[in-house]
């Protein structure tokens, strides 16, 4: 899974590549045309019109297939990695460690051992082992958990050793522009 810094870069790197790919075809159209074409520095005419739209058309494509080959998303893509999705870190909400089992009053809270994550209580009818539990670093993108969505209602997260919180599907949902989904 990527981090957010990561998604910024292959933005970034993604919407350069595009960029440079139209101009160099715009450019090949230019040199066709012999340098006849303008596009509104000193007028107007046809073959420029001709060059815009070969700029525009393999812009549009590389765009298309570099989001396809360094799967960004688009708010990501397009600003050239300027604007991210949040890191999971910062989405996450807090949740109860407990250290014993009887002392569970609610839907979902971490047991631990002497500050030590050890299992998951609340997320199915017995408690589920740490290890089995869907836990991924603070530092990663909100947008790479989707994986983890389809085979859990809930992602925890971590910071080293120590448990941030915990994403629910419908607040994955919701970041991901979905809102409430009927299910």
């Amino acid at each position: 899974m990527r981090t957010v810094r990561e998604l910024r870069w292959a933005g970034a790197i993604a919407y350069l590549a595009a960029l440079a790919v139209g101009l160099l075809v715009a450019f090949l159209v230019h040199l066709v045309f012999k340098g006849q074409g303008r596009f509104g520095w000193e007028g107007f005419n046809s073959t420029g019109v001709l060059e815009g739209l070969a700029f525009l058309f393999a812009f549009t494509f590389s765009l298309w297939a570099a989001k396809r080959a360094v799967r960004v998303p688009c708010t990501t893509l397009l600003t050239a990695g300027l604007v991210a999705p949040p890191s999971a870190g910062k989405v996450a909400r807090s949740l109860p460690e407990i250290e014993k089992v009887e002392a569970f009053e609610g839907r979902l809270a971490v047991l631990t051992e002497a500050g030590e994550p050890q299992g998951v209580l609340g997320l199915e009818d017995h408690m589920v082992p740490w290890e089995q539990a869907p836990v991924v670093p603070a530092d990663v993108a909100v947008s790479e958990l989707s994986a983890l969505f389809w085979k859990s209602p809930v992602v925890f997260v971590v910071d080293g050793a120590e448990v941030r919180g915990v994403i629910t599907r419908e607040r994955f949902l919701q970041l991901m522009g979905f809102g409430r989904l009927a299910v």
